[in-house]
């Protein structure tokens, strides 16, 4: 049996944990859930971030816009940025952030090649102090937050009948997506996610527009094949297609899906005045999440992270010859 935690095998977790019966006289389904997204938010997604070890972090590429003003991507965990870069062809230039209070420092004589390669944050918005670099491209990498928990019966499965392949490369720019099962709620009015069915779990595609929704006890989903091309060799057998922000299994490390069950069920023992029960449920969860951690941390065991100074005068000075820190 698979390890891996699908909404409904989350709901079960918990009420074995709390020992909470499923005639929804105390708490439905929909309550447990709603407790789950609430405990991932602010206690296990902290678990996970602490270690550093990039596990919800990608890239999202923005054209370049004669502004040089960008909005932190929405999805982003916190609304903060992992790291942001610029592309020019092969050429990648970090950025060095300057706070608010130093920018009367720069503001003078703006065009000096000494105020490339710098921003500050204004709310949600990153600001480059000089927009003359040549570049294509802006790259934020952030950490993704993931995806609502919902039970399975709300998200599509890719899956084809008899062998056939996972899509259908229509020949006119579009490419449709078999599901053996479709999801509650699919409209054409509603953007779509992707998510990988097998551990990380992780959403491969977000706020993807449909063109064609076909609906029933089988159906389809097509999307503009610019939108999917570059995951249709990711796709696997039974990968998920939901309502943006929506998932049936959680978007982390499946060694930490009995620990988003603990705390889920911590939360509900409180809930219902069981000290005994809640102390040991705490003690627990003190364990596994001692246990887990190390499971996910220090992702290569035998290649240990090299410390660079990145903006100190050290790197300044290898900038200068490497073109401001320009790399190939």
């Amino acid at each position: 049996m698979s390890r891996v935690l699908t909404g409904d095998r989350m709901i079960d977790s918990v009420r074995k944990r709390t020992m909470t019966p499923d005639d929804t006289s105390i708490f439905t389904d929909q309550d447990i859930l709603d407790i789950l997204n609430e405990e991932l938010d602010v206690e296990v997604l902290e678990k996970l971030l602490v270690l550093h070890e990039e596990h919800l972090t990608i890239p999202i590429d923005i054209p370049r816009n004669d502004e040089g003003v960008y909005e932190i991507p929405y999805r982003a965990i916190g609304n903060k940025i992992r790291d942001i870069q610029l592309i020019s062809g092969e050429i990648t230039y970090e950025l060095s952030q300057v706070s608010i209070g130093e920018l009367p420092d720069y503001s003078y004589n703006t065009d000096s090649n000494t105020y490339l390669d710098k921003f500050y944050v204004e709310s949600n918005k990153i600001k480059l102090i000089n927009n003359n670099r040549p570049y294509n491209t802006i790259r934020f990498y952030i950490y993704l937050r993931p995806n609502v928990l919902t039970k399975v019966e709300k998200a599509g499965v890719i899956s084809p009948a008899s062998g056939d392949s996972l899509f259908v490369d229509n020949e006119d720019g579009t490419i449709t997506l078999v599901l053996s099962q479709v999801g509650k709620n699919f409209t054409l009015s509603n953007n779509y996610d992707i998510v990988g069915k097998r551990t990380p779990n992780k959403v491969r595609k977000f706020d993807l527009k449909p063109l064609e929704v076909i609906t029933g006890a089988t159906g389809s989903i097509k999307f503009n094949k610019s939108d999917v091309e570059d995951i249709l060799d990711e796709l696997q057998d039974g990968d998920y297609v939901t309502i943006a922000e929506e998932t049936p299994v959680p978007n982390i490390p499946t060694e930490m899906h009995p620990i988003l069950a603990q705390a889920a069920a911590i939360h509900i023992l409180e809930a219902l005045g069981d000290t005994e029960a809640l102390n040991n449920a705490q003690r627990r969860m003190d364990k596994m999440t001692k246990s887990v951690q190390s499971l996910v941390d220090d992702r290569v065991e035998l290649a240990p992270k090299k410390i660079k100074p990145r903006h100190g005068t050290l790197a300044q000075s290898l900038g200068m010859i490497r073109k401001h820190r320009g790399r190939y």
